[in-house]
């Protein structure tokens, strides 16, 4: 009875994760596309496809492309050697500036190989046709759950039902 309980609290609580992600929402025109992937530190996930026309942008033309259509902002910072993404703001979720820790906004780029913390800002990324971007705030790990984790994590919780009926 007890299992049964935690099995139907973790359901829950994967509901209300599942809904603290927005409707992917994509701007732009063209042929070619490429994804923003942003994780708020309250939680919040927000999917962007932005369509662009030429072989290559830059992970800033995303931004450019992001804040002509949406309500999404960023607080931009050049300290000499690069722009730096300080802030993001959307839909009433924002993280502005470096708070400690791992409070700050950490840059993922994936380029059909998974996801890599890059040895180059935003301003210099090359984006290609079904390249990635992801940002994410408050935490150094990679942006996106690998499948086979989430996997896992499903099938365990589904062992664990099927043991207590």
């Amino acid at each position: 009875m007890i299992l049964k309980s935690l099995f139907g609290m973790l359901c829950v609580a994967a509901f209300f994760v599942c809904t603290a992600t927005a409707a992917t929402v994509e701007v732009g025109t063209g042929q070619n596309s490429s994804g923003v992937y942003l994780e708020f530190g309250d939680g919040f996930i927000a999917e962007f496809i932005v369509k662009f026309d030429a072989l290559t942008i830059s992970g800033l033309d995303l931004f450019d492309a992001l804040e002509a259509e949406t309500t999404l902002t960023t607080v931009r910072d050049d300290y000499g050697w690069g722009t730096f993404i300080d802030g993001i703001s959307y839909q009433g979720h924002s993280n502005i500036g470096y708070q400690g820790d791992e409070n700050w906004w950490h840059y993922w780029v994936n380029d059909g190989r998974g996801w890599d913390s890059p040895g180059y800002g935003v301003a210099d990324r090359a984006v290609y046709d079904g390249y990635s971007d992801g940002w994410v705030y408050g935490r150094a790990g990679e942006p996106v759950p690998e499948p086979a984790a989430v996997f896992f994590l499903f099938g365990g919780f589904m062992l664990l039902r099927r043991r207590t009926d």
